[in-house]
């Protein structure tokens, strides 16, 4: 009974109804706290794969660019009438993911041209927009958007560009 009594007063003379905390118990806490964040990112975060950007703080970035201007024609593709879409692609893409994804990029106004490294074209469509080279060093899988005053605005690798179709429509939007 006596400890109960002395248990209030220190209570009514420390202003509070609970028992003081122990000093690990934050420190604890905000250990787990971390702990947990790190395995949220470890498990969310992939590594680039082979058909990722090396530099990763660049693929997808969303950023507008002054890149290069292009020539009026670079191997029989045409710039300079309106926003050009050049898709690089290892195969012919084909489906009905990729006709909806296609109909969704172009349906802004956008020309959308499709170049794999079988094409002629590839090689210097490559070298004059600048694409980067994947991870596994192969021809690359993304997209690359030039403006109407034939400016590259914007060139990714995005091997899941599929996906995506929505970035695509946006940024081939804010060039326009």
């Amino acid at each position: 009974m006596q400890a109960a009594a002395e248990e209030s007063d220190r209570s009514a003379k420390s202003g509070s109804l609970f028992p003081p905390m122990r000093w690990w118990v934050p420190a604890a806490s905000a250990a787990l706290l971390v702990l947990f964040l790190i395995a949220v990112v470890a498990i969310l975060v992939r590594p680039p794969g082979p058909l990722d950007d090396p530099r990763p703080a660049f693929q997808r970035d969303g950023l507008l660019r002054d890149g290069p201007v292009l020539d009026a024609d670079v191997a029989g593709v045409r710039f300079g009438e309106r926003t050009v879409i050049v898709l690089f692609e290892r195969e012919e893409p084909e489906g009905r993911t990729w006709d909806q994804w296609s109909a969704d990029v172009t349906s802004g106004g956008a020309a959308l041209v499709v170049v794999t490294p079988v094409e002629v074209a590839h090689g210097s469509l490559v070298d004059a927009i600048g694409m980067p080279a994947p991870v596994d060093g192969g021809p690359p899988i993304g997209y690359a958007v030039v403006d109407s005053s034939r400016q590259v605005r914007y060139a990714t690798i995005d091997p899941q560009y599929l996906k995506n179709a929505f970035e695509v429509d946006v940024i081939s939007g804010a060039v326009e």
